[in-house]
């Protein structure tokens, strides 16, 4: 049987729960802003709306440049809104887990997904499927999202990538190659700005030309690692497994950095929306948590964590916060730059067991 896996990315996502909580937005340049507070334009633009990027206004740019880019537009500034977010986005990561049997949530905003056993391998019936999907969540919803499919992780989600917003794009394994060759070599996940440089200034620059670069020179350009993830990818191989959330033993998130970085501050900024994601589940689970751990992945791919486990369990935000806070800031001064920061809960247990327990000590 043909494995079909999905990519689901909801298009511009907090940029669009806005405009769907006020339409008037729409017809403006719309962009959500993290705000730092020591002036009123110190902060990072978290995302925007597509009139905003007409003007150049992009993910992580300072909110000060955003409003030069917007000058002489009426444009419309809002501060993130992490606990809207996360309620949109629980609502619809609940209905992917109620259609299919495997869901890896990888953001606020993503999740890979199963669809074999739903299709039985049949693509046509994976087309058909993926556009109901898209039409429930934007009935209920109001927001669009695109989606691609394919026969793994990787081109799943570089399909999904391909056409924005509210797009579907089904590739068949016969049809990998054709799809990905064509394709600047930057579109393969994990390949940011310092690794496309590198696969450049040897010669590399549409995927084509990494799916035939010999193994063992690009190997000793990047390293084993990565070079044996980038030529599978480029031939559309992959056999990495969807990361199913065991929600009664551990919770995590795990998110792809806009540049590698090196500094603690902007790597926590940027999973901030993670941790409030994950709280909002632990909470709406009535779940405690014991044990904290970091986790990073640098730029060749090696894994690294850090971990920390408290005296007693406990799901206040803050102990959370925290904990990632200071596990993140060791991680990165033993390792440096990171591509991909994650955070895990685990030691799971019922905070009315918590609860009765800590009554019973008492």
């Amino acid at each position: 049987m043909l494995r079909v896996i999905g990519h689901l990315d909801l298009d511009y996502f907090f940029a669009q729960i806005e405009e769907v909580e006020n339409p008037s937005l729409k017809s403006l340049p719309t962009v959500v802003c993290v705000y730092s507070g020591r002036t009123e334009d110190s902060g990072v633009v978290s995302t925007a709306n597509y009139k905003a990027r007409e003007f150049g206004v992009r993910s992580g740019i300072p909110i000060s440049l955003a409003k030069r880019r917007l000058k002489g537009t009426e444009a419309v500034y809002v501060p993130v809104d992490q606990p809207k977010y996360a309620a949109y986005s629980d609502r619809i990561m609940g209905l992917m887990r109620r259609e299919f049997d495997e869901v890896e949530q990888s953001g606020i905003d993503e999740a890979f997904f199963n669809l074999t056993s739903r299709t039985q391998g049949d693509y046509a019936k994976a087309a058909a499927l993926t556009s109901q999907i898209k039409g429930q969540i934007l009935k209920v919803e109001g927001l669009t999202c695109s989606i691609g499919v394919g026969p793994n992780k990787v081109v799943s989600k570089i399909a999904s990538d391909s056409k924005k917003p509210d797009g579907l794009t089904v590739v068949e394994p016969t049809r990998a190659r054709s799809f990905l060759f064509p394709l600047p070599v930057d579109k393969i996940p994990g390949v940011g700005p310092k690794t496309s440089k590198i696969l450049r200034e040897n010669g590399i620059q549409s995927i084509q030309s990494l799916a035939v670069f010999p193994s063992q020179k690009l190997e000793d350009i990047i390293g084993k690692k990565l070079a044996v993830y980038l030529h599978k990818a480029a031939n559309g191989q992959d056999d990495e497994p969807l990361a199913i959330e065991t929600e009664t033993s551990q919770l995590s998130r795990i998110i792809t950095l806009k540049a590698d970085s090196g500094n603690p501050t902007e790597i926590l900024s940027q999973l901030a929306p993670s941790l409030k994601d994950l709280h909002e589940r632990l909470t709406s689970q009535n779940l405690f948590f014991r044990t904290v751990a970091i986790l990073g992945i640098r730029p060749d791919l090696s894994i690294h964590t850090r971990s920390r486990t408290l005296e007693v369990p406990t799901n206040d935000y803050l102990v959370l916060w925290r904990s990632t806070k200071d596990l993140l800031t060791t991680l990165v001064a033993d390792l440096g730059e990171l591509r991909r920061a994650g955070i895990r809960v685990s030691d799971m247990m019922d905070a009315l067991k918590q609860q009765s327990l800590s009554e019973f000590l008492g």
